[in-house]
Order: structure tokens, then sequence, then C-alpha cells
């Protein structure tokens, strides 16, 4: 009876762990589907705007995906540790 509440109380203190690790482990998949989806869409601007026209919206649009691109790498980065 006591190796039970023991290995109760050893789950239970165990279970927290886990969790932290499932939500990272989770958030880094959400960081690398983003980060390939910006990447699609910026290649599928840059091809559209090559066969029609370049503006200042599309400049726009492509540098704001570049800095989205940049930060979740970042974050990617300190997901390592």
């Amino acid at each position: 009876m006591n190796c039970n509440v023991k290995m109760n109380r050893c789950v239970k203190s165990w279970t927290p762990m886990f969790k932290r690790i499932i939500r990272k482990r989770r958030h880094k998949m959400f960081v690398d589907r983003y980060i390939v989806e910006l990447q699609w869409d910026s290649l599928n601007t840059m091809l559209v705007a090559s066969a029609t026209q370049w503006n200042d919206d599309i400049v726009n649009l492509l540098n704001n995906n570049a800095r989205l691109i940049r930060k979740y790498q970042r974050r990617k980065r300190w997901l390592k540790f």
C-alpha cells in the first residue's frame, strides 16, 4: 500500500514536466509549419510578381514575410534550449 502511494506521488510530479515537453514540441511544430508556409507564400508572390508587375504593395508584402521568417527562425533557435 505504501509503495502505491509513493508511485502515485511520483507520477503526479512527472505529469507537469511531460505536459511542458508536449507543449514545447507542439509549438516547435507550429513554428516549423509557419516558416514553411511563409517561405512558400513569398516564393509564389515573387513568381506572380515577376510574371506580371512589381509594385510597392508586393515589395512591402515580401519585406514583411522576410521579417516574419527571421522572427520565427530566431524563436525556433530559442526553442532548442
